[in-house]
């Protein structure tokens, strides 16, 4: 499962996650926009390697996701991305016993200047991505920190293309820190059906891995919803089959997210 999930990550291209506006808009000069996500996050139970140690120790997230985007025209465009933690609560095992930690206040700023190069056939039309992304530290630090609290740096190349009825994207993105961090391979791959004209389901499936060996593998679906023209809705859910911590290391990887975000494009 790992060679083969590695092989779909070289051929599916460098990609990041989701970008403002919910990965449609806007697809004209001078555009801008903005969106609010709602997230919550329950990971069950604490792993050593791909063991579950306890599986009384958990971990609970919600944070809001705070996102813009503008384009000097079409191919070229800023998005920023600002996660702000509302409350997040951990039960971890250190030195032999249980210990509740929490954090919660504003994430790391992930800025990304993606570059597209659209393309229209006579039955499709679609785009390859390309964006150097940058994640600048933010905020103070807590018991236990949701962000990585670190300088770093990705590359991403995406694709994607769409017909009438059928909507397919794929990507890998690579990330590095400054310090000891493990930097990170990120694989993603969506299949979607346009059920209207103006609303989408989709499944996602999504490949994590690190340098020291901590790796998941999520799948879910999602529902994107265009309101109108300027107005674009998306929920999605996604659950962890898959995973395993870093080597020698107690961790929270496993559990499940929903995410409910709503945006505004110019």
């Amino acid at each position: 499962m790992k060679k083969f999930l590695y092989l779909l990550t070289m051929l599916a291209t460098w990609s990041i996650a989701d970008q403002p506006i919910m990965n449609m808009m806007p697809r004209w000069d001078g555009g801008y926009g903005y969106q609010f996500f709602y997230e919550t996050i329950e990971r069950d139970g604490l792993y050593f390697g791909n063991e579950i140690f306890k599986k009384d120790l958990n971990e609970s997230i919600q944070q809001v996701q705070v996102e813009g985007v503008y384009t000097w025209d079409r191919s070229i465009r800023l998005t920023a991305k600002l996660p702000m933690v509302l409350d997040a609560e951990r039960a971890n095992w250190i030195n032999g016993q249980k210990e509740i930690q929490k954090d919660k206040g504003v994430g790391d700023l992930t800025l990304a200047l993606p570059l597209k190069k659209y393309f229209n056939l006579m039955k499709r039309t679609g785009s390859w991505t390309f964006a150097p992304q940058v994640r600048i530290p933010l905020g103070s630090k807590d018991e236990y920190e949701v962000a990585d609290r670190l300088w770093g740096g990705a590359l991403f190349l995406g694709y994607e293309t769409e017909t009438r009825l059928g909507f397919f994207s794929a990507g890998v993105s690579h990330w590095m820190f400054e310090s000891q961090k493990p930097s990170q391979l990120h694989a993603a791959v969506d299949i979607g059906w346009n059920f209207r004209d103006n609303a989408q389901i989709l499944w996602e499936t999504d490949y994590h891995t690190e340098s020291e060996g901590k790796e998941y593998l999520s799948v879910g679906p999602a529902l994107y919803w265009r309101e109108n023209d300027n107005t674009h809705i998306r929920l999605e859910y996604d659950h962890i089959s898959q995973a395993s911590a870093s080597k020698g290391v107690y961790d929270h990887v496993g559990g499940s997210r929903i995410k409910i975000g709503v945006g505004f494009v110019y």
